[in-house]
């Protein structure tokens, strides 16, 4: 089943694609099918995602 999520990660100043999908790894999100940043702030980045339960 696919599943869409909003998620929230902690924000720091060097985004890299690894280091989101690291941090998605740790919720328990191994292969997402997508994912998007949709919105910032000083503490965290909200991640819209797409993956597979």
């Amino acid at each position: 089943m696919i599943t869409s999520a909003l998620v929230l990660i902690p924000n720091t100043e060097d985004i890299t694609t690894e280091y989101i999908e690291n941090e998605l790894k740790k919720q328990n999100i191994d292969s997402p099918l997508r994912w998007a940043i949709v919105n910032t702030n000083s503490e965290n980045l909200t991640i819209s995602l797409a993956y597979e339960k």
